[in-house]
């Protein structure tokens, strides 16, 4: 049996897993999966691209900070920083000094277990959203497969790239009853409607998102402890978000806008927030699949120190209280043992520290 059948049913589950904590979660839209069943092995030539529109055709987003509009970037630092200040003086009224080494983050990406042609499929999408380019995808033959592969790719580009679920996806042509197209659709990342966006205020929004998380990373003070610098960003997402208990916020809960834009948030948005953060400051961080509460699909976050690795549940933090207090600190970086009081792990990620709270 090759490696890539090996793979793919797992990598199949993961997307599915994925799609339940949108459902369970109240999610108005959601991504669309393919089941074990239907994914086939099409070649390049099964797909007809669309070339893009002229209308729709722009420069490549930029995200570097000497590219950022001055006024994108004020604006992006008059809401960030009065956040980072109050984090900063939690942590310093209260510093732990544990582990004093930090490891960098490992980037684990689903195009690594791709096929070569998804891979190249996946490589021509990428440019395509980061370039907020229209495309399209229409099945010459073998649909079911043509359109499982298209779908999977864009899961996976979703999945390996936080920022770019915030505000695209794959949305239906459909003629009659039956689809005859999957296409881009670029939408405002806090609109819950997903109505096609003006690419020049999206760009703009997409820059001040950058802005924002490249200065929560770049503030962060360079001689706390590896604790304190997860604790930090931790601290920064808890005191921008709530927990979206009213479903009311769409799409972006659970993204790492949501964590971190909005103040409106589910669990999958608080980790992949904080996984997007721990990115941009180079910290090693994973997210981690599970079940909680009266058993409902939740996910988490697993980093590093030098005595192991801990889990942080960023939402149970948040919902049991304020950062800096014992109830917030009851779900930071817990061992093994102790998060299995009222945690499920599904995808088999393991702490290997000690007790250390």
């Amino acid at each position: 049996m090759s490696l890539h059948k090996v793979i793919k049913p797992l990598l199949v589950a993961l997307s599915a897993l994925f799609l339940i904590m949108l459902v369970l979660s109240a999610c108005t839209t959601q991504p669309t999966i393919p089941s074990s069943e239907t994914i086939g092995a099409p070649t390049e030539s099964a797909f007809m691209t669309s070339a893009p529109s002229s209308s729709s055709t722009h420069e490549p987003v930029t995200t570097s900070n000497s590219t950022i509009d001055p006024s994108i970037e004020e604006r992006a630092f008059a809401f960030i920083d009065p956040y980072i200040d109050e984090a900063i003086a939690l942590i310093d009224a209260d510093r732990r000094q544990l582990s004093d080494v930090t490891f960098a983050y490992e980037p684990k990406l689903l195009y690594d277990i791709l096929r070569l042609d998804e891979k190249a499929m996946y490589d021509e999408i990428l440019r395509n959203v980061q370039s907020l380019k229209h495309f399209s995808y229409t099945p010459v033959q073998h649909i079911s497969e043509a359109f499982n592969m298209v779908m999977l790719v864009c899961f996976s580009i979703n999945v390996d790239h936080p920022e770019i679920e915030n505000y695209f996806m794959l949305r239906d042509v459909i003629e009659g009853n039956k689809t005859s197209a999957l296409e881009s659709l670029y939408f405002m990342p806090w609109d819950a409607e997903q109505q096609p966006a003006d690419p020049v205020t999206l760009r703009e929004e997409i820059r001040r998102f950058d802005a924002v998380s490249t200065r929560i990373a770049e503030r962060m003070p360079d001689d706390y402890s590896a604790y304190d610098k997860y604790r930090y960003l931790a601290s920064v997402i808890s005191l921008i978000t709530s927990y979206d208990h009213d479903n009311v916020g769409g799409w972006q809960v659970s993204t790492a806008y949501g964590a971190i834009m909005s103040g409106c948030s589910i669990c999958q948005g608080y980790s992949r927030g904080f996984l997007y953060l721990c990115q941009k400051a180079n910290l090693w961080c994973e997210t981690v699949e599970g079940v909680a509460g009266e058993n409902i699909a939740h996910m988490w976050n697993i980093v590093k120190l030098d005595s192991g690795t801990y889990f942080v549940d960023v939402t149970w933090c948040d919902e049991a209280g304020l950062p800096g207090s014992p109830e917030w600190n009851n779900y930071f970086m817990l061992t093994q043992d102790e998060i299995l009081v009222d945690h499920e792990i599904i995808d088999c990620k393991v702490a290997t520290g000690t007790g250390i709270r």
